[in-house]
């Protein structure tokens, strides 16, 4: 079943999914996504106060260990008391690490073309009517809890007025954030142009449709391609099993009057059902050789032996007639059939087959393998 295109055409990161997800040194899965999003005209953007947050996340994380490691050095050199022991513990300044903390961030940003939603352009009364109203995310008898978060929608918010083409995904874990009232925040705002969700969500839904799009949908169109390829060579495949088909591999006759083939005469006519074609490389190079296994079955014209005794052999002699001499094999110029599979060979371009070279017959197994 074809998936859904994304519904959204730019993507919103909250503090809380940045920082599961490693930021500023982000996760594989992070990574991919911002590729798939890349790759189906979808814009990322960080807001401009979650920038601020995760790296005031990262800077109070590094000054709790520099002061847990200046801590270290002074239980050390009391425990070994009365000995003297010299103990080196020295880092970075602090505002040297930060300074390289947004070095790495701001290469990361570029290096991934993510863009920066600015700072809404809102004061702090703004912002402090709200929490006195409890507008969600701010909580109720929260005593401000919120703040951060109302900030970080406010600027998603902004950013898509900004471009009433834009229609927007917010990717973040709060569950407060989820509930909020958008348009306490911008009255007139299309409520429809933005949704809440995690990043494992999302990149499962946008995996799906990449899939769908580059591997599931351009197979079945090369699936179908190949099968009308084929189907108009009926001549060439009529010349290729008249040179490669054997009497032992038709069938002829009924159970009331069974026959069997001694000679092939002509292949009148080739039905092709099925063509298995190899599954296509997402992304890579739609032009390229490649096998295919050709499902088909003939009805051909051949010297048949009639089997007159098969009811004597199968059921025992009915009459004294039974004991005289066989008679000879009766021959006839009857009809015929074959079912099986075909390898070839052909040539991709444009999703379309060219070239298409019959090689050998299949085997039962193979074609069984293949469905």
């Amino acid at each position: 079943m074809e998936t859904k295109a994304p519904d959204y055409d730019a993507v919103y990161f909250d503090s809380n999914e940045l920082l599961a997800h490693g930021w500023p040194d982000p996760s594989v899965q992070f990574l991919n996504f911002i590729y798939l999003c890349h790759r189906w005209g979808i814009e990322p953007f960080i807001p401009a106060p979650v920038l601020d947050e995760t790296e005031a996340h990262w800077s109070r994380s590094v000054q709790a260990q520099a002061s847990r490691l200046s801590a270290a050095k002074r239980d050390f050199e009391r425990i070994v008391r009365p000995i003297t022991a010299e103990v080196v513990a020295t880092h970075s300044e602090v505002a040297e690490l930060r300074t390289r903390y947004r070095e790495f961030r701001d290469g990361v940003l570029h290096d991934f073309r993510i863009d920066i939603a600015p700072y809404p352009d809102r004061d702090a009364q703004y912002f402090f009517e709200l929490a006195t109203r409890y507008v969600m995310p701010f909580a109720k008898d929260g005593e401000g809890k919120g703040y951060q978060d109302s900030v970080i929608l406010k600027s998603v918010l902004d950013h898509l007025e900004s471009d009433d083409k834009l229609r927007g995904l917010l990717i973040t874990r709060d569950e407060g954030l989820k509930q909020a009232e958008l348009r306490q925040f911008l009255p007139q705002f299309d409520t429809s142009r933005l949704r809440f969700t995690a990043l494992a969500e999302a990149f499962e839904d946008l995996v799906k449709y990449h899939i769908d799009q580059t591997v599931v949908q351009p197979w079945a169109e090369e699936r179908e391609n190949a099968l009308a390829a084929v189907r108009a060579m009926e001549p060439a495949l009529k010349e290729f099993l008249a040179s490669h088909l054997s009497e032992s591999m038709l069938r002829a006759g009924e159970f009331s009057a069974p026959a069997t083939p001694v000679k092939l005469v002509s292949v009148d006519s080739v039905e092709v059902a099925y063509v298995d074609t190899p599954v296509p490389e997402s992304d890579a190079d739609a032009n390229r050789d490649v096998r295919l296994s050709v499902t088909a079955s003939a009805m051909c014209t051949a010297l048949l032996r009639k089997d007159r005794f098969f009811y004597t052999a199968l059921f025992g002699h009915t009459d004294e007639s039974a004991t005289e001499p066989a008679s000879p094999p009766e021959l006839a110029v009857g009809n015929a059939s074959w079912n099986g599979g075909i390898r070839a060979t052909a040539r991709i371009r444009d999703r379309r087959f060219l070239d298409v070279v019959f090689e050998s017959l299949a085997s039962a197994e193979e074609l069984r393998s293949s469905k």
